[in-house]
């Protein structure tokens, strides 16, 4: 007798059928079409999850252990993997040492770290004891936990919002495809653009983003009036919280992409049977809490007009404008030369540029267009309804590519805020757009029960893979074979996987297609920032002890002679200097430093303000756009009026500076030296 065939029912594939039916049951999406809001808000208990261990134990990404080898030899205790960026100097020469400038102050509103003061929001966006802390959601931790874990929050909360609106967006649009949506969600997250550009300002515009278009999304399909008003809200505060951030070049794009895609949603739920009268009911709510969001950042604002009249009122950055039709073709290179990002840590300036500014995204929704444009065509055919987000995030990246190659429209673009931006800023718009396409077309194809035939899926793998070998041609001809592949050994790979995730998601093995997404992420970008625990906090060292000590049995002005390591004592010291990286400079400060007002034009910009052994009276200039650097002489009628100490880690040699003492570091040692009264013989200046 022959065997029987067919399954065999043991009690692990019961066991294994139950889990799967259950898992069905749990992501099934609701009778409108959206999924169950305990899948989303089960995925955000596990990212929840997962911040609340990596601050619990201070681990975080922060580069401020570059400073570490200047007071110490051998390895970084708190270094557990990786290496600080030295490209990232926004965040440990400025950032951090400002950060534990305001937490030994106590948290203040205006810090007086500079004579005269400093606001301790704008531009840098310090904690404090403010009300807009609130708005500031990453400064919280400062309120409650020690200075290494408020960091690691303030590292992990707006990574964590951003992984989490992306799920949550995508999720809408596929609700079906929960695994799929965290996958991609993972991999959007650990795009080469975030990990280099890694702050704040970055983030929560794109947070803002993707729960915006979220929320229109439910208020047009959902039936749960509580539903449609809790994304409400929740857009409501991001866009407050999106707005104090002050950073325009990056707002800008994401403003655009939200605008096109809310029109496309407005017209698919119009076609889909709403009438516009409950279209507009419908988006009630998002309009107040935009409005209420808005108005409380005006409120703001005016408390803040004559700190952001001197700022904008700066020579750098002031207003920066830029003109329509740069046709920056290099910048075009490096937004969609995704295969090449290795190179930004292996070879800098590999495209012309520094890592953060030629850092970009695997744009993977945007090489998908032709499968896109296959939809359109054939629903037209069909006489069906037209697949309007995808065709709106389309129109955003068709605006930006105007914007960067058509010139002679400039009065328009300044009406519509765009010169604001860039196309290097420009790129943050372009990459949120294309993670949407990705949702949007994979919706598109299981609404029709489609699967796009395998030449238009070619089509799209066949621009990718046309548009990165030119760049290798290019950078072979005009840097040599060695650079190309000392900077991106492994680009030709980076090229066959996006090719192959590109016609995965085409052909709807949509699954595999992301996991490749999310492997080519992580592999560009993964070795980005370090694993450290906490941060460098140099108030632990001798020298800072001294400062502190000094200062505290007479207090005085100080001024460090030499570059960023005196900056960053002086700041995390909570000393009165006239060093320090400024926003909106202090007119008190600087009239001391420059009464005629000679250098305003060196001085009045944002910068690291840095000092170097001189003669006479300050000469003021600027080694770089953000670099303000003064000359010091201890006799000078500056330094006798309003200096009392100065460090450096530069032997001084004047008549009117005492040692107090000296601390050995590497290589070098810090001086620490009073100002004394002008000898009478000595004429001044």
């Amino acid at each position: 007798m022959k065997p029987v065939r067919g399954t065999i029912h043991t009690p692990a594939n019961k066991g294994m059928r139950e889990r799967v039916e259950c898992y069905r049951k749990f992501v099934a999406p609701r009778p409108d079409g959206l999924p169950p809001v305990r899948t989303i808000v089960a995925f955000l208990i596990l990212l929840a999850t997962v911040g609340i261990v990596l601050v619990a134990f201070g681990v975080n990404g922060t580069s401020s252990g570059a400073l570490y080898s200047a007071f110490s030899t051998g390895n970084d205790p708190r270094l557990l993997a990786g290496h600080p960026e030295q490209i990232r100097s926004d965040e440990w020469s400025v950032g951090v040492p400002w950060t534990i400038s305001q937490i030994q102050r106590g948290l203040p509103a205006v810090s007086n770290a500079f004579p005269g003061g400093a606001d301790a929001d704008i531009p840098f966006g310090l904690p404090s004891h403010e009300l807009v802390t609130v708005l500031e959601p990453q400064n919280l931790g400062f309120l409650f936990l020690d200075a290494g874990r408020a960091y690691a929050f303030k590292w992990w909360l707006p990574g964590l919002a951003l992984i989490g609106a992306a799920f949550a967006l995508m999720v809408s649009l596929l609700p079906r495809r929960p695994i799929v949506a965290a996958t991609l969600s993972v991999g959007f997250f650990f795009s080469p653009f975030f990990q280099w550009w890694y702050e704040p300002s970055s983030q929560w515009p794109v947070v803002w983003g993707a729960v915006t278009i979220t929320a229109i999304i439910w208020a047009l399909k959902s039936t749960s009036l509580r539903a449609r008003i809790g994304w409400a809200i929740a857009a409501g505060y991001l866009t407050a919280a999106m707005a104090v951030g002050l950073y325009a070049p990056f707002i800008v794009p994401v403003v655009y992409v939200v605008l096109f895609a809310g029109i496309a949603l407005l017209i698919n739920g119009r076609r889909g049977g709403l009438a516009w009268r409950s279209v507009a009911l419908r988006l009630i709510p998002i309009a107040i809490a935009g409005v209420v969001g808005g108005a409380v950042v005006l409120l703001w604002l005016r408390t803040k007009s004559v700190v952001v009249a001197s700022f904008l009122g700066t020579v750098y950055p002031g207003h920066r404008l830029t003109p329509t039709g740069t046709r920056d073709y290099l910048s075009v290179a490096r937004t969609i030369g995704s295969s090449f990002s290795e190179s930004l840590q292996n070879e800098a300036g590999f495209l012309g540029i520094n890592s953060s500014e030629a850092s970009t995204f695997f744009l993977m929704g945007a090489f998908l267009l032709p499968v896109g444009i296959w939809i359109v065509v054939r629903r037209r055919r069909r006489h069906l309804a037209l697949p309007w987000l995808t065709i709106g995030l389309f129109a955003f990246l068709v605006l930006a590519l105007v914007f960067i190659f058509v010139p002679g429209w400039d009065a328009v673009a300044h009406l519509m805020f765009l010169d604001l931006t860039n196309g290097t800023r420009m790129r943050v718009g372009i990459g949120l757009a294309s993670f949407a396409l990705v949702g949007s077309i994979v919706a598109d194809l299981d609404n029709d029960n489609a699967t796009a035939p395998r030449r238009v899926a070619w089509f799209g793998v066949g621009i990718f893979a046309l548009s990165q070998v030119g760049i290798a041609a290019a950078v072979d001809a005009v840097q040599g074979a060695a650079r190309l592949w000392q900077g991106s050994p492994f680009w030709l790979a980076f090229v066959v996987l996006s090719c192959a995730a590109i016609y995965l998601v085409a052909r709807k093995r949509v699954l595999l297609g992301v996991a490749i997404f999310l492997v080519i992420s992580v592999w560009s970008s993964a070795g980005v920032n370090p694993v450290y625990v906490g941060i460098l906090d140099l108030r632990v060292t001798a020298v800072s002890r001294a400062i502190v000590r000094i200062n505290t049995v007479d207090p005085k002005s100080w001024v460090g002679v030499g570059g960023l390591l005196e900056n960053s004592l002086l700041l995390e010291s909570g000393v009165t200097a006239f060093n320090g990286t400024q926003g909106a400079p202090s007119r008190t400060m600087w009239r001391e430093v420059d009464p005629s007002e000679r250098y305003v034009a060196m001085w009045n910009r944002l910068g690291a303000v840095e000092w170097v052994s001189g003669r006479g009276e300050p000469v003021v200039s600027n080694p770089a756009e953000d670099v303000i650097q003064a000359t010091f002489d201890g006799c000078s009628h500056f330094a006798q009026a309003h200096v009392g100490y100065v460090l450096s880690s530069l032997a001084l040699h004047s008549p009117c500076l005492v040692l107090k003492s000296k601390y050995a570091i590497p290589g070098s040692e810090l001086s620490i030296y009073e100002v004394t009264s002008l000898p009478s013989e000595t004429p001044a200046g």
